[in-house]
């Protein structure tokens, strides 16, 4: 039987039900923990992290789409659904990172914080940088569900900021993160980084390549 209503309207409230799960279990969790132990905030952390990696593999991913699967070594059909599949870890791990910090009885961070930028009273700046790299997540996950109905061109101006975004969320990860200290953390953003900055070389490279052909060598 088909239902009343449309699909989008069953996503958001199933998504608003989940929201409302999680903030009101919240305490529960707090009290049932062994003293000491702060499981929303390991809860919370864990999902950041979760989610800085799932955007850094859904945009390295997207970088390679454009360089034509890198050059050919990889299958562009494999590399796009990759792409696609880790995008929605990304917005997903974001939806219940969120739903942890403003969940978390001790973390200052109030829901109004995190969707208005530069109201938090605590971590203003890496809190806003959050902000806006939420922002850019969701314009991307709603350009892309929207692809067929939307301007290429449109879609195209979308997803150019994919790489600011993911910038936008290592500064975040940087600045907000507690565990940024640790030597192991600290390899794993300089080492996404580098290998995101990599293969954006390539890409250009890759662009450059039939023009240079065309052109010949200059004497």
């Amino acid at each position: 039987m088909k239902s009343a209503f449309p699909a989008w309207i069953q996503r958001f409230a199933l998504a608003a039900l989940g929201a409302a799960t999680v903030l009101s279990m919240a305490p529960l969790v707090e009290r049932l923990a062994a003293p000491g132990v702060p499981v929303m905030w390991w809860a919370d952390r864990a999902l950041g992290m979760l989610a800085y990696v799932a955007l850094w593999l859904s945009t390295l991913f997207g970088v390679l789409v454009g360089s034509r699967g890198a050059g050919g070594l990889l299958d562009r059909a494999t590399v796009l659904q990759l792409h696609s599949r880790w995008a929605l870890v990304a917005l997903s791990a974001t939806g219940l990172h969120v739903l942890t910090v403003v969940g978390d009885p001790h973390s200052g961070i109030s829901a109004l914080a995190v969707f208005v930028p530069g109201v938090s009273e605590k971590l203003t700046v890496p809190v806003t940088l959050g902000t806006l790299a939420l922002y850019g997540l969701v314009s991307l996950g709603v350009a892309t569900y929207l692809t067929d109905r939307i301007p290429k061109t449109v879609w195209r101006a979308i997803h150019a900021t994919a790489f600011g975004t993911y910038l936008l969320a290592l500064a975040h990860g940087v600045l907000a993160g507690s565990e940024t200290h640790l030597p192991a953390v600290r390899a794993l953003y300089v080492g996404t980084g580098a290998v995101l900055a990599a293969a954006f070389v390539q890409r250009v490279l890759l662009s450059l390549a039939p023009f240079t052909s065309k052109v010949g060598p200059v004497s």
